[in-house]
């Protein structure tokens, strides 16, 4: 296993790297009462990426077995969540290298690490915990106690992506207590989850956020959950100074992605660190004067050129311009491009080599790609051999789906896409495709069609296709009037069933298209201007603008907007950015305690007005969330109310209790 863990391979020269040289530490955070998001993630991080951690508990990954500080139990069962490319895989690879070297949890008898993607394989196949175990290490054929032997050990299991698992676990399924018992292996894993199956072991299960979704909570009572945080903006510093040598470059870097706020949220994730990096380092060292990327869809554009030019240098021996290049190497390129649209239309990102030869895709070609699609796995099976591929990040994933819908759209190949949205005609406009790729997402419970979604509209951008010129059939016309269409489509409407998740898509989708005008004035917004409320779309996209804005707002006055209560909670998020909020009087949305609750716990919000006989009721059935919430508030102005004078005296008791508790803290009812 040290030897499994100790190197990786990096970039399209496939370099093994010393996993010890290059590992970053990575907070990971106790994350038990976080809710289900199902915004896509790359999304969420611009409203969560600067969210105060300060008063969760820190665990280093090599502690992931202890229990949390001031707690003495034993734990079981523990989830860990992070988005695609956070460094999930890496930190539970780090911890095997430390414990097979002897150099931490040398009271863990047996680590066995049991990667979903492969277990996908076996899926079909009964058999016991033992037999399953020997799969993944042959050597314990040999031993014929080791059933007996593994019961009384202290053992642990890694089960690492579950995001990549392609059947749900049914934690209805029957139970098995006996580890020679035979079972499918969704069976076998759903009673070691439960503690059934080798109740003595120990659990630790990665995730994506969508599918930690399936886990039932009660699995973690010995146990808890807990979530890997990016870089922060100190760690993204540090990256780029390691990777950038020359002080004049590290500083011109570093000083463009900050002036860039999308990138610098995004550099949140240690994988597109490296690929920014890969970019700029080819930008800043060409002879050639060229713009560094501006916004997501330009870098990854710059990546497929910079990883086309590296791969037709090496593997055809000739250098040619990085345009050159990628017109030469257009019919695989574009062969991955459908693979990636086929199988995000799936929500796969794990492919077997069966996948590839369906498009066309020899395993030369794929290996000729290392920097944009890698071989994950390589096992022997048996009597088989076979390998697992995908993409080196979802969103590289989305980015080739994008290229492959638009690309088809400009060839009037639309049918190919299988858009339920699209009317059939016999030249579509590109506002209509736009218009159908949004109605297509739309339908989508957990946004996986977002992010692609956003890719595709900065795509369709003059300036992107300045950039992929000869790659990209030609286009007919400029887009700015078929853009200035789908944005007034977008801006206008007024559908009540669009979740929040939904609209921040839309407005990622406007923000791609690289024209401020297609997001309203934030004046334009105001009651003065809009007599009916906004509409959910419109909250959410005033929500944006706030949390994106580099200007740092001290008031908020709810008065100035006809907001009703199912917009707020679209604009909810913004309002942490404030210091200082205002309501509407005497009765405002703040009166609705669950609303104002998450508002009160805001480390930035330190002036909130609630009606107190909404906290009275809520506190009777939640003390302790109102007294934590307090703790954050500098200030709580109660809007007075007759009727419940035991209402406001309780309240203030829990104010009070805080302030004689902690002082550096202090909550204060006026």
């Amino acid at each position: 296993m040290m030897e499994d863990s100790k190197w990786i391979l990096q970039g399209i020269e496939s370099k093994s790297v010393s996993l010890n040289e290059i590992y970053t530490q990575l907070s990971i955070i106790n994350d038990e009462s976080d809710p289900i998001n199902t915004e896509h993630e790359i999304l969420q991080m611009e409203t969560t990426h600067d969210l105060d951690t300060s008063a969760k508990t820190v665990i280093n990954y090599n502690q992931i077995l202890q229990p949390p500080t001031g707690e003495n139990r034993i734990i079981k069962t523990v989830l860990t969540k992070g988005i695609a490319g956070i460094g999930k895989t890496f930190t539970v690879q780090k911890f095997v290298l430390d414990w097979a070297s002897g150099e931490s949890n040398q009271d863990v008898d047996f680590v066995f690490l049991l990667p979903f993607r492969e277990l996908n394989l076996l899926e079909e196949e009964k058999q016991s915990l033992f037999d399953l175990l020997c799969v993944f290490y042959p050597e314990f054929r040999e031993a014929r106690e080791i059933p007996e032997w593994i019961c009384n050990r202290n053992v642990l299991f890694i089960l690492d992506g579950l995001d990549e698992y392609e059947k749900d676990l049914n934690f209805q399924s029957s139970l098995l207590s006996d580890v020679t018992k035979e079972a499918t292996v969704d069976v076998l894993l759903v009673n070691l989850l439960r503690g059934k199956l080798l109740p003595s072991a120990h659990v630790w299960i990665t995730s994506r956020p969508v599918a930690a979704i399936q886990l039932p909570t009660d699995i973690f009572i010995h146990g808890y959950i807990t979530q890997i945080r990016g870089f922060r903006d100190e760690q993204k510093e540090e990256y780029f100074t390691r990777q950038f040598e020359d002080p004049k470059r590290r500083k011109e870097v570093i000083r463009h992605l900050k002036s860039q706020k999308s990138l610098w949220i995004m550099c949140h994730i240690p994988l597109f660190c490296w690929i920014s990096s890969v970019v700029l380092k080819d930008i800043v060292g060409s002879q050639k004067h060229r713009n560094m990327p501006s916004d997501l869809t330009e870098m990854y554009i710059h990546y497929l050129l910079v990883q086309t030019g590296l791969s037709h240098k090496k593997y055809q021996g000739k250098e040619l311009s990085q345009e050159d290049a990628l017109q030469k190497r257009k019919e695989v390129i574009m062969k991955l491009a459908e693979l990636a649209y086929r199988q995000l239309k799936k929500q796969r990102a794990i492919f077997r080599e069966e996948d590839l030869k369906k498009y066309k895709i020899s395993l030369d070609e794929a290996s000729q790609y290392t920097g944009i699609i890698t071989c994950v796995s390589e096992r022997k099976f048996l009597f088989y051999e076979t390998k697992l591929f995908s993409f080196v990040h979802l969103s590289v994933q989305e980015f080739f789906a994008a290229m492959f819908a638009f690309q088809e759209f400009l060839s009037d190949q639309e049918d190919s896409l299988e858009l339920s949205a699209v009317k059939k005609r016999q030249k579509s406009k590109l506002c209509d495709f736009l218009k159908s790729l949004i109605n297509e997402a739309l339908k989508s419970k957990n946004g996986h069609l977002d992010l692609f979604n956003c890719f595709v509209f900065g795509i369709s951008c003059d300036s992107s296709r300045k950039i992929l010129k000869g790659f990209l059939p030609p286009f007919r016309s400029s887009s700015s009037d078929d853009h200035r269409k789908v944005a007034t489509y977008i801006k206008s409407s007024k559908r009540k069933d669009l979740s929040p998740e939904r609209c921040i898509g839309l407005v990622r989708c406007l923000v791609e298209l690289k024209n401020r005008s297609f997001l309203q004035d934030t004046h334009e917004l105001e009651r003065s201007r809009c007599k009916e409320p906004l509409t959910l779309f419109q909250c959410s996209l005033l929500a944006y603008q706030f949390v994106m804005s580099d200007t740092k707002h001290d008031e908020f006055d709810l008065r100035k907007y006809n907001i009703n209560l199912d917009g707020f909670q679209r604009f909810s998020p913004a309002i942490t950015r404030f210091r200082k909020a205002l309501d509407a009087e005497p009765k405002g949305i703040f009166d609705d305690m669950a609303t104002a609750l998450p508002l009160l716990a805001s480390p930035h919000l330190l002036h909130v007005p609630v009606g107190y006989v909404n906290i009275w009721v809520y506190d009777v059935t939640n003390l302790g969330s109102v007294y934590t919430a307090i703790c954050h508030a500098t200030s709580v102005r109660v809007v007075k109310e007759e009727e419940s004078v035991a209402g406001i005296t309780e309240v203030y008791w829990v104010s009070k209790t805080n302030r004689n508790s902690e002082s550096n803290s202090s909550g204060t009812v006026w």
